[in-house]
């Protein structure tokens, strides 16, 4: 069984994550899958196609691809498109064999990722909780944060699909008592 852990900035996935571990779950983080991906030169060769320069020195410059994608739907569903069949594929190599995974996904929609697993598990935060922690966590104001909130899907949206929500409010005893439920409840 594959269960993507998703949510948006700041909402915990990775806190969640961590505390799946200390149950023994199997989790891998979409974002290092990802770095690994970004080493493909297949990868590299349509992302530039499409693209134009993105690469520094051979490598995908992550600033430059922003700058390529940010604030355009077809560009950041262009870069999916690319991206998400070379994740899939890495995806699909460490879970061979595995009964339960969980992953943590931070783009989630847009893609063939979102058919791709068999539970998604939605954490969600308050806004000003999210934003504090982010500032805090990256040093960074709150007008960067909330940028890049503007960019990702509203808990309100997600909540419509019906995934297994985890509210991340309170304090850590509270989400380890939420997540071990959400477990028992897997069987």
């Amino acid at each position: 069984m594959k269960i993507a852990v998703i949510g948006g900035v700041g909402s915990g996935k990775s806190t969640v994550l961590a505390m799946l571990k200390e149950h023994g779950e199997t989790v891998i983080d979409c974002d290092a899958v990802y770095r690994d991906v970004k080493k493909s030169r297949a990868y590299k060769a349509q992302l530039a196609e499409r693209f134009g320069d993105v690469l520094t020195d051979g490598e995908v410059d992550n600033k430059k691809v922003a700058k390529a994608v940010l604030g355009d739907e077809k560009a950041m569903a262009d870069l999916n498109a690319i991206a998400h069949p070379y994740v899939k594929k890495e995806l699909d190599r460490l879970t061979e064999g595995l009964k339960r995974v969980f992953v943590e996904v931070q783009v989630f929609e847009g893609g063939i990722l979102k058919d791709y697993f068999d539970k998604v598990w939605l954490v969600v935060g308050d806004r000003q909780t999210r934003i504090d922690r982010v500032v805090s966590r990256d040093s960074c104001d709150s007008s960067r944060v909330e940028m890049i909130m503007a960019h990702q899907p509203p808990d309100e949206t997600r909540r419509k699909e019906g995934y297994s929500v985890i509210v991340n409010d309170g304090s850590l005893r509270e989400l380890r008592e939420c997540v071990a439920k959400k477990l028992k409840e897997l069987g």
